[in-house]
């Protein structure tokens, strides 16, 4: 998978312009955050999940190869917002599965795992969420996801492999699996120690989150709004 902090919205306005092999490698790499989320989007309107991953290729082969993204502009401002309205455009005018495959022509505009999509969207709660709250909350959790595997392969190489993993239920506020105490008997250091380093893990964590987001944004000035949306999704 190609770095997505290689990607930014200059790239994608850039793409808008030309087909260079640079620019569309670029989208692809952001389509990698993306595509989960618009799959969970097409399964929650009611498409069956061999429906649903058809429906996405065709979404983004279109979005690459018939031109959609040169409707991308700036002052659209995020590009999570230009892709709720496109794909609810795209699924508005497509009749069935079989006219999605056909004019998708099944091109694969980035490797899609329909086995582990379904797996996920198994685990997304079944009370009546709307088709965007369902890609937003995928959203969120992949940005997220992205930015711990970060932190994690960061942390790896500065304090050891182990590290991250012992804090991380520290860091996400799921159950940890060791108490302060037991950290700082472990690395023969004071419980303070510990809360130093996981303040610092928590502080670079936002610090990659923004990047990640960054990415996505016209001004820059949105990050901290769209970190926030982001936080409160994952929280729901």
């Amino acid at each position: 998978m190609a770095a997505f902090d290689t990607t930014n919205w200059s790239v994608i306005v850039r793409a808008a312009a030309d087909d260079s092999a640079t620019a569309r490698e670029a989208l692809a790499a952001l389509f990698e955050v993306y595509w989960y989320p618009v799959y969970a989007m097409v399964r929650r309107y009611g498409h069956n999940a061999t429906d649903a991953e058809d429906l996405a290729q065709a979404y983004f082969a279109r979005l690459i190869e018939k031109g959609w993204v040169k409707e991308v502009r700036p002052e659209h401002g995020r590009f999570r917002s230009f892709l709720l309205v496109s794909v609810r455009n795209f699924l508005h005018n497509e009749r069935d599965r079989e006219r999605a495959v056909k004019r998708g022509g099944r091109t694969r505009a980035i490797s899609l795992d329909g086995a582990a999509a379904e797996q996920r969207y198994a685990l997304e709660p079944v009370e009546s969420s709307t088709p965007e709250t369902i890609f937003e909350r995928a959203w969120a959790n992949e940005v997220l996801s992205r930015a711990l595997e970060r932190l994690r392969n960061e942390t790896a190489k500065t304090e050891g492999a182990d590290r991250f993993e012992r804090l991380k239920g520290h860091l996400t506020g799921d159950e940890p699996a060791e108490t302060y105490r037991e950290l700082a008997e472990a690395w023969d250091v004071g419980e303070s120690a510990v809360r130093v380093a996981l303040h610092r893990m928590r502080k670079r964590l936002g610090t990659i989150l923004r990047e990640e987001i960054a990415d996505t944004v016209a001004d820059p000035a949105d990050v901290g709004e769209e970190l926030r949306h982001l936080l409160t999704t994952v929280g729901q």
